[in-house]
């Protein structure tokens, strides 16, 4: 069975971690079998660093959508989005596609959204020195 599953949740909050585990639990840690899709990859250099320019975010989103629609063509079973996909639209043509090319679409909420507290741990700990008061912002914005 063909699967794509939708990341959601805050910077933080344990998306990529769940992604990795998810995809070697369901793959048998056969990476042949799965494919991860995450627009932060394309903030990283040739040096391994991660570097955000707000100015490609939109460009990097396509790209990453392209590579999604690629691993689908390709008929990967397990396609796993690792974004924030704070807002529906952010996820739609993901869905859509993946829909229309025949696979079975899961959205997975990582973490406490909502949670304050949990905000300040995902601040703390989040690999891109997002602060509390950007991640408390994409909280209140989160379409459920």
């Amino acid at each position: 069975m063909k699967q794509v599953f939708i990341l959601r949740g805050l910077p933080g909050s344990g998306k990529s971690y769940y992604a990795q585990n998810l995809a070697e639990e369901l793959s048998g840690a056969d990476e042949s079998q799965y494919f991860i899709c995450s627009t932060d990859d394309y903030f990283v250099n040739e040096q391994g660093e991660y570097h955000f320019d707000k100015f490609k975010l939109s460009q990097y989103h396509n790209l990453n959508l392209a590579r999604f629609i690629n691993a689908l063509a390709q008929g990967i079973e397990l396609v796993i989005v690792d974004n924030t996909n704070i807002k529906k639209w952010e996820f739609i043509a993901y869905s859509q596609a993946a829909i229309a090319l025949g696979y079975q679409v899961k959205e997975v909420i990582v973490g406490e959204v909502k949670d304050k507290s949990m905000q300040h741990l995902y601040a703390k700990r989040n690999s891109h020195n997002i602060p509390l008061k950007t991640i408390s912002k994409m909280a209140y914005m989160f379409e459920w």
